[in-house]
């Protein structure tokens, strides 16, 4: 079974639309406005065999589910978390879950990250070369701030799900987070908040 993400993904491709440009900004916003009634995206991706992962790797992008350490004493959290691997660690690993940030916010701080990508032969992005020091360096990636997250290796709930940098773009406009003890609006509000302060 072919999940939503993937049928977007070709989709576009067919359609021959630049990265993050304002026609394809639109395409997509148009597309995700049809989907806001499915509610079985995850499951539909998770379906893919070809997209589970069996391990993390630097500079890629994931979903997964994620039941975090300490839960009781966080104000909120994401159990759906899309992540960009920053940094591995023996138990787990340092990443930028974009879903903390607004579609606007999202959409602009990914086109950042493209910058800092590693391409093939073939001018195809193979992953985001960003680590914390990177990011924290200058005031030009300022939206990372409410982004980054230490994730638990026993804490994660599901099988690793990959985004090829293809699809990029599509998984941050799907409305697919699942934030947990806060509304959307709130965590954006204090996301923006943070982001204001650096």
């Amino acid at each position: 079974m072919t999940s939503i993400l993937t049928k977007l993904a070709e989709e576009k491709s067919a359609t021959d639309l630049q990265l993050l440009s304002r026609d394809s900004y639109r395409w997509i916003e148009d597309k995700i406005s049809e989907l806001k009634r499915t509610s079985s995206i995850p499951a539909s991706l998770a379906k893919e065999n070809s997209r589970q992962a069996s391990r993390f790797r630097l500079g890629q992008m994931y979903f997964f589910y994620y039941d975090p350490k300490g839960k009781s004493d966080l104000p909120y959290y994401d159990r759906f978390p899309l992540v960009i691997m920053l940094e591995k660690y023996q138990d787990g690993f340092l990443g930028l879950n974009l879903h903390y940030l607004p579609l606007k916010y999202r959409v602009a701080f990914l086109s950042k990250l493209v910058s800092l990508a590693v391409f093939s032969a073939e001018n195809e992005i193979k992953r985001v070369r960003a680590t914390y020091d990177i990011l924290n360096a200058t005031r030009r990636f300022k939206e990372f701030r409410p982004c980054l997250k230490r994730y638990l290796l026993p804490h994660i709930r599901s099988r690793i799900l990959e985004v090829q940098p293809n699809e990029w773009e599509i998984a941050t406009h799907l409305p697919i987070h699942q934030f947990k003890k806060a509304s959307p609006k709130e965590v954006w509000q204090d996301s923006m908040n943070e982001i204001k302060k650096a």
